[in-house]
C-alpha cells in the first residue's frame, strides 16, 4: 500500500525540503518508487526535482482543496508507488492542514533555535487535533536539522522537547554543506551530508515506520 509522508512545520526555514528531498532522494536508491508533492509557493521542491537528476515522479499542487484528490488518485497508478511525498509552506494554513490528513505519517523538522522549537510543538499539537478530528492514527516526530549535535542549545531544544513530551528521532540532521549542494545539483545528498541523512532514514527504519522497508519487497534490485 502506497504511504503517504507530509513534512510540515509552521515555521519558515527549518529544513522541510530538505529533509524531504535527502529521504526522498535516499529511498529512490533503495528501489522505491517515489512521487513528491510541492504545494509551497516558493516551489523550491519542484525546481529540485525539475533538475531530473534523482529518477522520481513530482507534480506541483497549489489548490489546497485538490491536494486530497490528487493524493487519492496517485494511489491508484499503475504501477503503484510505495510513498508519496508531500512538501509544505511555512505557516499554518489550509494546506497544511489538507496534508497532515492525507498523510500516514508527520515529519515536523526543526532546527536548535527557540522559535523553530516553538513553531514544532505548535505543528505537533496540530497534528494531534487534524487526527482526533478524523478519528485517525497519524504518527508525527520532529527531525532535528542543520544542527551541530555537541553544542549545548541542541541539547537544551531535544531536552525541551523531550519534557513537553513532544516526539523526536534521536538521529538529528547535521549541518553540512552537502544539502546545500543537493539542492543545487538536484542528486541525493554527498559525503557527510549523505551520511547523516542516512541516519534519520535508519532511525525512522528502526522505529517501523516506513513501509516500503517493512513490505518485503526491499531491496527491490536483490
Amino acid at each position: 500500500m502506497t504511504q503517504v509522508i507530509s513534512v510540515v512545520q509552521e515555521k519558515g526555514g527549518a529544513g522541510k525540503t530538505t529533509l524531504l528531498t535527502a529521504l526522498a532522494s535516499l529511498m529512490v536508491e533503495d528501489g522505491a518508487k517515489v512521487v513528491v508533492i510541492d504545494t509551497d509557493p516558493q516551489r523550491h521542491l519542484e525546481s529540485w526535482a525539475k533538475k531530473g537528476q534523482t529518477s522520481l515522479d513530482w507534480l506541483y499542487e497549489e489548490d489546497d482543496e485538490k491536494l486530497i484528490p490528487t493524493v487519492k488518485a496517485l494511489k491508484k497508478n499503475d504501477p503503484p508507488y510505495d510513498v508519496i511525498f508531500v512538501d509544505t509552506a511555512g505557516f499554518k494554513s489550509a494546506m497544511a492542514m489538507h496534508a497532515i490528513a492525507a498523510a500516514n505519517l508527520i515529519l515536523i523538522p526543526s532546527k536548535a533555535n527557540e522559535a523553530d522549537a516553538k513553531g514544532a510543538k505548535r505543528t505537533f499539537s496540530h497534528v494531534q487535533s487534524v487526527a482526533e478530528t478524523m478519528e485517525k492514527d497519524i504518527p508525527a516526530l520532529v527531525v532535528m536539522m542543520d544542527v551541530d549535535a555537541n553544542t549545548n542549545i541542541t541539547q537544551a531544544i531535544a531536552d525541551a522537547f523531550d519534557a513537553q513530551d513532544v516526539p523526536r528521532l534521536q538521529a538529528m540532521c547535521a549541518h553540512r554543506t552537502g544539502f546545500k549542494e543537493m539542492t543545487s545539483t538536484g542528486q541525493t545528498p554527498q559525503g557527510p551530508a549523505k551520511r547523516s541523512a542516512q541516519s534519520i532514514l535508519a532511525d525512522l527504519q528502526g522505529r517501523g515506520l516506513i513501509s516500503f522497508y517493512r513490505s518485503g519487497s526491499w531491496p527491490k534490485s536483490a
